[in-house]
């Protein structure tokens, strides 16, 4: 309808309007759903996008082509009715983009789905508007369907393992009924374009018939066997793949693909078998050596098996060995045969050349190809000897030579030692030259793959000491079968050396005894001394005390000619006296070991000495304690030996003699005396009540005591300690120590001076790091300070006489870290003994110890 409105150009004339108002159809397309990713076809449902330039009332509907052949179509010929006068929205013109869109599922009225072929669509619209009824002109075009179609179609081939399966995969338009046939190698077909091919050049092998789903990747399988279950043969066998669908639209009720796809689908097991690996135990490091039993044959097969395993003689036919015979193995496993390198008696077989051979029969394989056979060819040298090693004999460090070897197999062995000038000719094994008697032999049975170890202890066949050498020595090893014995392929020879020397002192070592103090710090060494020492090798001991004279003379013997094994520390202990059971005297002495080699055919010596200082009597861990109003003097001290010992206390300002002699004479100037017997390594207390002989108070002051003792009880008067001169001539049966030092006596006061003085004293830092180290010592009365430093085995390491000093002259010494020699002492603990000795009358001593710790 056209409505017409006119306007003058003219002014002040009347103006028509003019409008023009079409309905119309465009931009109509129609596309296919896309199924496949490798070869998409077209399927439905069908999308049918169109333009109206305004809305309407849309009609879609669905004619057959080939339904009547009549043009123009009739009525008759539609088969669906899409959209039926339905309301649609329209674009705008002239550049409008909205689109209407109507879908077609490929089936008819009654639901069922349409055969392939062509088909009409066609459009109409229609809309009232102010101007009346607006037709739009008929839009159709045609639509080709094709409803069941296979795409994508992809093969695996059937491969070697025994659960493999050939894979055919596809995708279908619609869910079907598939037929995969399989046909032999070399198949042809006179049309592949009806379902199914026509016109096949061999026979079907087998059909599968299967239904798939639709619009997803779909397999079948195959197994690679015929419809009777036989194995097929490798190759590469065609396929033939086409399907149907139930549909009353279709011809006979069913739609079928259009054309059946077609390619092949490989079988390819392959053999059974690809190849045997070989290996045998390997022995010893210096060399290794191989072709020794158990042998190990490893395999794998591709798919289960029958097996038989057979051990040939290179060139022979018979087999010597029949390990396995029809006896299942597995797949996709390393399998292993085990032979022991025996034959089928139980005997162990020469070595050669041998032969295995693997027979596989396949029950996945065709009967033209179901057995594979495998072949390998190995040494066999089963009786080796390896790692002949040896040791020498050393005085130093061992008393024994050995010769370790480790054989293949347990075998009968003949180990000979000749002496140094004997050669060993490979060429004319085992003979030596010259043809000498061995030094020393061993031979008998030892067992295979253990480490053998011969030792020698350097003797002859007489069990004397051999000299010292190159002995070389041969080793051969032989089965034990009395008619054919096998002997070792080695030539097994070489040296052990004997090395000893002379006899070595591995360790010696002097130690006194050194008792514990109770009453000060000091250290001293007593007898009993051990006398520790060990040799190389067993040997003729003697251990001998010595004076330092020229010549030297043997005051004691300690061990003489004692047999003394190799590597062991032995013990002896000398108690101080001669050979007539007396206490030698004071001094320094000798301590000698000789060793000398027993049933030898050497003859060698060697000797170690140590000086050491030897008082044997002695009278030690002196300390005393002044005479106050509370408590009486005490003289404390300890004894070595059990002595008759005599204390006296003398007057005030006496002194001695180089004899030893008082003065004033004692007559004069003795004020106390004690006399008796002691008993030995135990404090022992003098205890003076402040009396004289006459039992009369003596005044304060700083008496003077002297404490001489003797082991010879009958040479000390027991009445006024006098000495016998006759029995003790020049006092030479006194201990070594005559103590001679004052005793205050302060009984008109009380003052903690000893006390104070020992709280006072210190050593910082401690423990000691560095070398800024000091001592603070307290000068509490005018008086004298001494300072001596030992260490833990009572050696004197340092010392230092700082004089006199005032009183409240306080001392702060630093001491570097050094010995009297100026060198830096060790780590380790030491003990500073201060002594602080008064002079202002009062004479009172103080001593204190204190310990320092160097890290």
């Amino acid at each position: 309808n056209i409505s017409i409105e006119a306007e003058s150009y003219f002014p002040g004339q009347n103006q028509i309007p003019i409008q023009v108002d079409v309905t119309n159809i465009h931009a109509v397309i129609s596309s296919p759903t896309v199924v496949g990713k490798i070869t998409g076809v077209g399927a439905q449902p069908y999308n049918i996008l169109y333009r109206l330039s305004k809305d309407a009332a849309a009609s879609i509907k669905i004619y057959d082509a080939d339904a009547s052949g009549i043009v123009p179509i009739t009525v008759g010929d539609k088969i669906r009715t899409i959209v039926d006068n339905k309301p649609r929205v329209g674009e705008g013109m002239p550049n409008g983009t909205l689109t209407n869109g109507d879908f077609w599922d490929g089936r008819n009225e009654g639901g069922a789905l349409m055969p392939s072929g062509l088909y009409i669509v066609q459009i109409d619209a229609a809309t009232n508007d102010l101007w009346g009824h607006d037709d739009a002109y008929t839009y159709s075009f045609q639509l080709g369907l094709d409803p069941l179609q296979i795409t994508d179609v992809g093969t695996r081939a059937l491969g070697s393992s025994s659960t493999d399966v050939a894979t055919i995969s596809y995708l279908l338009t619609e869910s079907a009924t598939m037929y995969v046939d399989i046909y032999p190698p070399g198949t042809t077909f006179t049309s592949v374009n009806t379902s199914p091919p026509t016109g096949a050049s061999k026979t079907r092998l087998r059909r599968i018939v299967e239904q798939q789903e639709g619009r997803k990747v779909a397999s079948t399988y195959w197994d690679g066997r015929d419809e009777s279950g036989n194995a097929v043969c490798d190759g590469d066998y065609v396929y033939a793949l086409h399907g149907e669908l139930a549909s009353a639209a279709g011809a006979g009720g069913s739609i079928k693909t259009s054309r059946t796809m077609v390619g092949t689908i490989p079988v390819a097991r392959g053999l059974i078998l690809a190849f045997i690996s070989p290996s045998s135990t390997v022995m010893g490091s210096s060399p290794s050596v191989a072709g020794l039993d158990p042998f190990y044959f490893k395999y794998t097969p591709t798919r289960d098996t029958y097996v038989d395993f057979k051990i040939y003689e290179m060139g022979e036919t018979t087999p010597i060995r029949t390990l396995v015979t029809n006896e299942v193995r597995f797949s996709n496993f390393v399998n292993r045969e085990l032979w022991d390198g025996k034959d089928d008696h139980g005997d162990y077989v020469p070595s050669g050349t041998y032969m295995a051979e693997l027979t596989a029969r396949d029950p996945y394989q065709c009967s033209d190809y179901d057995e594979t056979r495998a072949t390998i060819l190995f040494p066999v040298n089963m009786f080796r000897i390896v790692d002949v090693k040896s040791t020498a004999l050393l005085g130093g460090a061992s008393d024994m030579a050995t010769i370790s070897f480790e054989m293949s197999q347990t075998m009968f062995v003949e180990l000979k030692v000749y002496p140094p000038s004997v050669i060993i000719d490979p060429s004319i094994w085992p003979q030596p030259t010259p043809d000498v008697p061995p030094v020393y032999s061993v031979s008998g049975l030892r067992p295979g793959r253990f480490r053998i170890t011969e030792p020698w202890d350097g003797r002859d066949e007489d069990g004397l000491l051999v000299a010292d050498g190159r002995y070389p020595f041969t080793l051969v090893a032989h089965t034990t079968d009395t008619v054919s014995a096998m002997y070792a392929t080695d030539k097994a020879y070489g040296y052990v050396d004997v090395s000893r020397g002379q006899i070595i002192f591995t360790g010696f070592e002097v130690i006194p005894s050194i008792p514990p103090m109770v009453n000060s710090s000091d250290t001293i060494k007593l007898p009993p001394y051990e006398i520790d020492y060990a040799v190389t090798r067993q040997s003729s001991v003697s251990v001998r005390i010595m004076t330092l004279d020229l010549p030297p003379r043997t005051v004691a013997n300690v061990v003489a000619g004692g047999i003394r094994d190799g590597d062991m520390l032995y013990r002896d202990f000398w108690d101080g006296k001669d050979d007539y059971g007396n206490f030698v005297p004071g001094g320094a002495y000798n301590v000698r070991i000789v060793a000398q080699d027993i049933a030898s055919q050497l003859s060698s010596f060697a000797t170690v000495q140590q000086t050491i200082d030897v008082y044997p009597l002695r009278i030690y861990d002196v300390a005393i304690t002044p005479l106050t109003l509370e408590n009486p003097a005490v003289i404390a001290y300890q004894l070595s030996e059990p002595m008759k010992v005599v204390t006296q206390i003398f007057k005030p300002g006496t002194s001695f003699d180089s004899e030893g002699r008082p003065y004033p004479p004692a007559s004069v100037s003795l004020v106390k005396r004690i006399v008796g017997i002691r008993p030995s390594r135990t404090g022992v207390s003098e205890y003076w009540d402040g009396t004289d002989l006459t039992l009369s108070k003596v005044p304060d002051g700083n008496y003077v005591f002297k404490v001489y003792g003797s082991t010879m009880s009958e040479a000390i008067s027991m009445v006024d300690g006098t000495i016998d001169t006759t029995l003790c001539p020049a006092n030479s049966c006194l201990a070594d120590d005559v103590i001679t030092a004052n005793l205050p006596v302060t009984k008109s006061g009380i003052w903690d001076l000893c006390g104070d003085f020992s709280h006072d004293t210190f050593f910082a830092p401690n423990p000691y790091t560095g070398t800024a180290g000091f001592f603070r010592i307290p000068v509490l009365l005018n008086g004298t300070v001494s300072m001596k430093m030992y260490n833990l085995a009572g050696d004197l390491v340092f010392k230092h006489d700082f004089g006199a000093k005032g009183q409240g002259d306080d001392i702060k010494y630093s001491w570097p870290r050094v010995n009297n020699y100026g060198r830096t002492v060790a780590s380790g603990v030491y003990m500073a003994v201060i002594r602080f000795e008064a002079t202002d009358g009062s004479t009172d001593i103080c001593q204190v110890v204190k310990k320092i710790l160097i890290p």
